[in-house]
């Protein structure tokens, strides 16, 4: 059987089959989804979701407007419901690839094989399983390549593209060259039929029509407030509060050659190797037998999401930016599922494969791909993120006003206080007056100084107690309770801390945190944080010449045996009441080096330079630590970096001697 198809008309069979591999793969997304909220933006568009608001920019309307409707659903918890909305998408994306490598390569089996491949790989079944919008995105991709390569009407085609932008437009922009390839041979009548072709795409962007005239009443949810000027829908829709992410001011080339390799390993990871190996052979082939303008169009739509995507991205290589951009490749691995499909198939002509051989090979291949897949999702604890939100509002005194800030917090934090009815006597706001309804101002509009007014003000009239997470408030010493901080108005001495974590976090620790080994990379940096934070109040309240007791002791053998935990007890030891010793903390840096992770961000790199440098200054090593204080500001040149300060005034210092 020649790999290339003779023009193919789905028959009902074909369809059936197609929605037989859509419902088996969401029966899976649908039995290994969370049950509840989960980390990365998966609070946040369940709660834009249920409340018909406005997710993180550009806003996601379309997804939102879905969600809402599954949020319907008489099962499960509002989190689960929507989750079932990417579990939807996904078993439709891999249903309808499967028509598509119908279209492109002759048999059922090598079909199969490239809708189970995507489907099974890691990344595409994690986002499968939890509110995001990268199925959905990938949905449009694989739907809009098999209908202009069916040679669909150019209406049908030029609504469902408009439409598809009001989901993740940067990652379908993207992927649109891929189309104008595909679409060439007809780009006279494209130009005939400009005007009713662009309406209709028109058309497919009402959505965020909605989205801005639904921005103008109260919600609940609400990234950025009201959108009440074309300034700032412009300023949603381009995404341009998130241009410091995108284009961070430390990367550097040698960022983005370690993203490559990155890529290159994922390449290999999501189809285990050996998917990947066929994916080789089918993109070697493919001119031969897809035509030089089809196999021109998969090579760009694989290039763009990747190399090209990353040629204009500027990310610092971490383990956060890692595992924020290793989501946006997956049309590219989409593109591969297909060359997979060919390669097994040229591949079977080639050596004269017998049916049933043919299958147990493809049976291993997905093995293979499943086995990798579930190692990511299965074994991941997808339930953190609420454990440590109800940790964080079981802790709260009564009556508290929590101030929130950062996916890990505000997303959990508030699916629990706002859709389950957790702790109904606090009050949660944003510190920088987004996503919450409640805003103490409009983001957009007000400068920093006047939100910082603003903040103060409100502080000052509160008579509640109340706490910040993953910052402080300057005016005021406080109580520092490892989850938050506790302002103590009693105390005006911004520099004074008091450290009483409560029971319910001590046992978060022991359990959620202490030693556990995640596969969620997002879990994981979070679990690093809280061990560095944890690690240094240790430190600070180390009674000097001192054993601990036992529960103590054994916290200590955990938190040093890791680089965050070891770096946050060198910290927290050297801003000890007591005389500290140099030579605890030349230990705990010399073990924080040891353990450094290659992938630890620049602000963690900088910390431990930063404690170093302070060490030898110490030490009267004026010179070494003015080394450490500038590699520390080289690696991450920002104000928040705990250099900065000690290096002006060292060399203020050296300025003055003889």
């Amino acid at each position: 059987m020649h790999p290339i198809a003779t023009p193919f008309r789905p028959a009902r069979t074909d369809w059936a089959q197609a929605g037989l591999v859509a419902t088996v793969l969401f029966a899976l997304y649908a039995a290994t989804a969370p049950r509840t909220v989960a980390l990365e933006d998966d609070g946040l568009f369940v709660l834009a979701s249920y409340y018909l608001g406005v997710a993180h920019p550009p806003g996601y309307p379309l997804f939102t407007l879905f969600g809402k409707l599954f949020t319907f659903l008489p099962f499960g918890s509002v989190a689960y419901r929507v989750h079932l909305l990417s579990a939807l998408f996904g078993g439709l994306t891999c249903g309808v690839l499967w028509l598509c490598a119908r279209t492109l390569v002759a048999g059922r089996l090598p079909a199969y094989l490239s809708a189970f491949a995507l489907g099974l790989s890691p990344v595409f079944w994690s986002q499968a399983i939890i509110a995001e919008v990268y199925t959905l995105n990938t949905f449009f991709f694989v739907l809009l390549a098999f209908l202009v390569v069916r040679a669909a009407p150019l209406p049908g085609i030029a609504f469902l593209f408009g439409l598809s932008l009001t989901n993740h437009w940067p990652l379908m922009l993207l992927v649109a060259p891929a189309f104008a390839v595909l679409l060439w041979p007809r780009r006279l009548e494209i130009l005939r039929r400009l005007p009713l072709l662009g309406g209709l795409a028109a058309l497919g962007l009402l959505p965020y029509v909605w989205m801005v005239v639904n921005s103008w009443r109260w919600l609940p949810i609400s990234y950025d407030g009201p959108l009440e000027s074309l300034a700032e829908v412009w300023y949603v829709i381009r995404r341009a509060g998130y241009a410091h992410v995108d284009q961070s001011v430390s990367a550097d080339w040698l960022d983005r050659v370690k993203f490559f390799r990155f890529l290159g390993a994922q390449l290999l990871i999501q189809f285990a190797v050996l998917g990947t190996l066929l994916a080789a052979a089918g993109f070697a082939v493919q001119r031969r037998f897809f035509g030089g303008r089809v196999a021109l169009g998969l090579s760009v739509a694989f290039l763009m999401p990747t190399v090209v995507l990353l040629l204009l991205l500027g990310f610092d290589y971490d383990t956060v930016s890692k595992h924020t951009f290793h989501v946006y490749p997956l049309p590219a691995y989409a593109v591969m599922a297909l060359w997979i499909g060919l390669g097994f198939a040229w591949l079977r002509q080639r050596y004269r494969v017998g049916r049933p051989h043919a299958i147990a090979a493809g049976i291993a291949v997905l093995a293979l791909v499943m086995g990798v897949g579930s190692g990511f999702n299965l074994l991941a604890s997808h339930d953190w993120g609420a454990r440590y939100a109800q940790t964080l509002l079981r802790s709260l005194p009564k009556d508290a006003v929590l101030f929130v800030q950062g996916d890990v917090d505000l997303g959990p934090v508030a699916y629990f206080y706002l859709i389950e009815g957790w702790r109904p006597d606090v009050e949660i706001y944003h510190s920088g007056g987004k996503v919450l309804g409640n805003r103490l101002f409009h983001p957009l509009r007000t400068t920093e100084a006047a939100a910082q007014r603003t903040l103060r003000q409100f502080v000052e009239e509160k008579q509640a107690p109340i706490g910040f997470t993953m910052q402080s408030y300057g005016a005021y010493a406080h109580l520092d309770r490892w989850l938050y901080r506790e302002i103590d108005k009693s105390v005006p001495y911004a520099d004074r801390t008091a450290i009483d974590i409560p029971e319910v976090a001590l046992r978060f620790f022991e359990e959620s945190v202490a030693s556990t080994h995640e596969p969620n990379a997002w879990v994981a940096y979070h679990q690093d944080e809280l061990r560095r934070r944890y690690a240094v109040l240790l430190g600070q309240r180390m009674p000097h010449g001192e054993a601990p007791d036992a529960r103590t002791s054994a916290h200590l053998a955990v938190l040093s045996s890791n680089f965050y935990g070891a770096l946050g007890l060198a910290e927290g030891v050297m801003a000890n009441n007591q005389r500290y010793s140099a030579g605890a903390v030349a230990d705990l840096l010399g073990r924080a080096a040891r353990l450094m992770p290659p992938d630890a961000t620049k602000a963690h790199k900088a910390r431990f330079l930063s404690l170093r440098g302070a060490l030898r200054l110490d030490l009267g090593d004026k010179a070494g630590a003015r080394s450490d204080f500038e590699a520390a500001l080289e690696i991450w040149p920002s104000a928040e970096n705990l250099a900065a300060k000690p290096l002006k005034d060292l060399l203020r210092s050296q300025r003055n001697e003889p």
